[in-house]
């Protein structure tokens, strides 16, 4: 399932006019892919048998005794999930059989994937609970540099989504980014 993920496919051809049309269906893509980032926190802690608090918005974990591969992978894999829908939005946007309101939805998926990036951009890249922050403590690595990572695939997804003649090379690209980075986690 996950090779046939992987695969390219083609550009979307959706436009931000839409919104106006289908308000309700993209913001409720929206939210979803936002949950879906939050849930793959939480689920993963579950798997790991890791408690989790919350502190404001962020999501954190309190064992002292964690290791440096799970704070890893707890700090990383909202962003992994999202890479992931986002891949499962696009099959969406890319099938013109798509009924309009699933590919509003899926549209708000693949928005909430570059919200975050974002955000992460923007307010969030030192944030000592942020999963950019958490991510560079245990690796060593600048909040810059991985933020720079990270933002890679949304910026080509970004591209995917709104642009329009998107070269063939782009979908190509974004998913080789995203699997770069899924498997460098879980191999670190």
């Amino acid at each position: 399932m996950l090779a046939a993920l992987l695969l390219p496919n083609g550009a979307s051809a959706w436009s931000l006019n839409l919104i106006k049309q289908d308000k309700g269906n993209v913001l409720l893509g929206f939210v979803g892919g936002i949950a879906a980032h939050e849930l793959g926190h939480i689920s993963l802690a579950t798997l790991k048998d890791t408690d989790v608090e919350f502190d404001r918005l962020s999501i954190t974990y309190p064992d002292p005794n964690l290791s440096d591969q799970d704070l890893l992978e707890l700090s990383s894999v909202g962003f992994q999930i999202q890479w992931i829908a986002s891949e499962l939005a696009f099959r969406y946007l890319a099938d013109e059989n798509t009924p309009a309101r699933i590919r509003n939805r899926a549209a708000g998926v693949v928005l909430s994937h570059l919200a975050i990036t974002a955000a992460y951009m923007v307010f969030l890249k030192n944030d000592r609970n942020g999963d950019i922050d958490g991510m560079s403590r245990v690796t060593g690595i600048s909040n810059d540099r991985l933020l720079l990572a990270v933002s890679v695939p949304a910026v080509l997804d970004g591209w995917r989504l709104l642009g329009h003649a998107v070269p063939k090379w782009v979908p190509t690209a974004s998913i080789m980014s995203k699997g770069i980075g899924i498997t460098w986690v879980w191999t670190y």
